[in-house]
């Protein structure tokens, strides 16, 4: 499914991608960055691209860099994302990688939530690798209490103040190992509405625990499963080519099998010249 996501998103924009890399639009604040999957030729030229962008990262090792900046501009900077019931406002920042505090394809799973709550009350939501905490956020209105966990304490940090910047004081925000947390989650015997993943291809959790994606997101699937509600729904997303679309279905299946698919789809964001990129699999499902 192609998608260009400033028709639903318009604080962001996908200006061009190709060669290896991506030019993008947050606010007012314009970023050239790496994106493997920008294989195709861009339609402007790179002399453009340097024209309109404030900044660009050049990677000097896989997970590294440093940023280039053309034109000086205040950081960090902010952007919202509003409809009738959602409210965001998103710090963003320029960090040592590539990542500045947002996935903007995630409003996709925003749209979802806010559709699907209409069939629940105080819904219970455990967000894992929650990175800097915006679907937290957008789960925010139509829930008591939201439990978001990542590895990570820098963001953290930055989902508390991505919630206090948004009017939210319901989101508890834990530096811990995603897969430990569910474990113990089990032994409390607590439950959920809905658990939302986003796991990377591998990660170093909160005190030095290897996750793997390939060798352990079956396990985490099975015991995500046995936390969930009867009535409950699943959000999860897969950048990884390291576990192809047929074995992550088949643990979906095993693992879920009182749940029906409403969406597993490959994501491609569409450009305003129409080059995309691929944001991997979405999931979403329910019982």
């Amino acid at each position: 499914m192609q998608i260009n996501f400033t028709n639903i998103f318009p604080s962001y924009e996908l200006i061009d991608c190709g060669n290896g890399k991506k030019l993008e639009r947050f606010g007012n604040i314009v970023l050239i960055r790496p994106e493997i999957t920008a294989s195709n030729k861009p339609h402007l030229t790179y002399k453009d691209w340097k024209d309109m962008a404030n900044a660009e990262f050049i990677e000097t090792s896989k997970n590294s860099g440093y940023w280039n900046i053309f034109k000086d501009f205040e950081k960090p900077w902010y952007i919202e994302y509003k409809d009738e019931q959602i409210y965001i406002k998103a710090c963003l920042n320029l960090t040592q990688s590539k990542h500045i505090g947002i996935f903007p394809e995630q409003v996709l799973n925003w749209n979802f939530i806010k559709s699907i709550s209409k069939n629940y009350q105080n819904i219970k939501f455990l967000n894992l690798f929650g990175y800097t905490g915006l679907t937290s956020v957008a789960a925010a209105p139509f829930s008591k209490t939201i439990t978001h966990i990542d590895s990570i304490k820098k963001v953290v940090d930055w989902t508390k103040l991505n919630a206090k910047n948004s009017g939210f004081d319901n989101i508890r925000a834990i530096c811990e190992d995603a897969p430990k947390f569910v474990e113990r989650e089990i032994k409390r015997k607590n439950k959920y509405n809905a658990v939302i993943l986003d796991p990377p291809p591998i990660g170093v959790g909160a005190n030095n625990e290897k996750w793997i994606l390939n060798k352990m997101l079956d396990k985490l699937l099975k015991n995500i499963s046995i936390l969930l509600e009867e009535k409950s729904f699943v959000i999860m997303n897969s950048y990884s080519h390291s576990l192809s679309e047929n074995a992550i279905n088949t643990m979906i299946e095993e693992n879920f099998p009182n749940h029906k698919t409403t969406l597993n789809e490959k994501i491609f964001g569409l450009s305003k010249y129409g080059n995309t990129i691929d944001h991997g699999i979405f999931i979403h499902l329910e019982s």
